[in-house]
């Protein structure tokens, strides 16, 4: 016989877990900065060194730096020229910091290479207290109908220190109904989920401004439960670091989505964000 388990209680141990890995190694909140790397002997903010691409068909980039920059390479410290790999499995793909702090690549399209740095100690890390959550209801799970787009479709989306909009696929759309009123969101692909980013009525002043997201999994359409006590924050919640993507104006709603995760607190118990 199954153990019936309060959802309040799984809910309460799921956003425990959730403020600890934000707080962890690769959490939002030890995201330092991350720079593009396209031209030669740049600097990257968070990062000792010059950065540089590698030649053509190399997968990584190249730092100059001496031995008092503190940059350690597969155990090696820099002097001179070294090579740091996309490969995550290669022992050349993490530089380590003198403070503490690690870089490693990122890449979109393995053409154009970003260094990101990384430090669990950094301001935003000491700043973190916690997350803060509406409580549980079941009242917020919806059921929806999820219809997958294969027909080219996308939606406009822009970033805080980009006002560009960029398009991006739609893989799916689900519609649900608040209170006797029909919503809709577009959502992109996500590994292997659907994310819906999306704005409320709450957005602002009683959840986070730039919006939370809802998943659902990517092998199932039709009649699909979406449960919003389970939104989360984006990872710009936690940082300025991060180049915070604004939802498309399909998935702006009116309502109130009073569920799911508010605020990143800081140890006053502000909102970091």
């Amino acid at each position: 016989m199954t153990e019936n388990i309060d959802p309040r209680a799984k809910h309460r141990e799921h956003i425990r877990q959730r403020t600890e890995t934000v707080r962890g190694k690769r959490g939002p909140v030890s995201f330092v900065w991350g720079n593009h790397v396209a031209k030669p002997r740049q600097r990257v903010p968070g990062a000792p060194g010059l950065w540089s691409p590698l030649a053509d068909g190399e997968a990584g980039l190249l730092v100059e730096a001496s031995a008092g920059d503190g940059i350690a390479i597969d155990g090696r410290i820099v002097d001179g020229a070294a090579k740091l790999l996309a490969d995550a499995d290669d022992p050349a793909s993490i530089a380590h910091f003198a403070n503490g702090a690690e870089g490693i690549i990122f890449s979109y399209d393995k053409k154009k290479f970003a260094l990101q740095v990384w430090n669990p100690k950094s301001v935003w890390a000491q700043q973190f207290s916690h997350i803060q959550a509406y409580d549980w209801s079941a009242d917020w799970i919806v059921e929806a109908r999820i219809e997958k787009v294969t027909d080219g479709r996308t939606i406009a989306i822009t970033h805080h220190r980009n006002p560009i909009p960029v398009q991006k696929p739609v893989a799916a759309i689900a519609t649900f109904a608040i209170d006797g009123v029909q919503q809709t969101l577009h959502g992109t692909r996500y590994g292997d989920t659907y994310m819906f980013h999306f704005t409320d009525a709450t957005s602002g002043h009683a959840s986070y401004a730039s919006g939370r997201a809802v998943h659902t999994p990517a092998d199932r359409s039709g009649a699909v439960s979406i449960d919003f006590n389970y939104a989360r924050l984006l990872p710009c919640s936690f940082s300025r670091a991060w180049n915070c993507p604004i939802p498309a104006m399909e998935n702006r709603l009116r309502i109130p989505i009073e569920a799911g995760e508010r605020f990143a607190v800081d140890r006053d118990g502000v909102p970091m964000l």
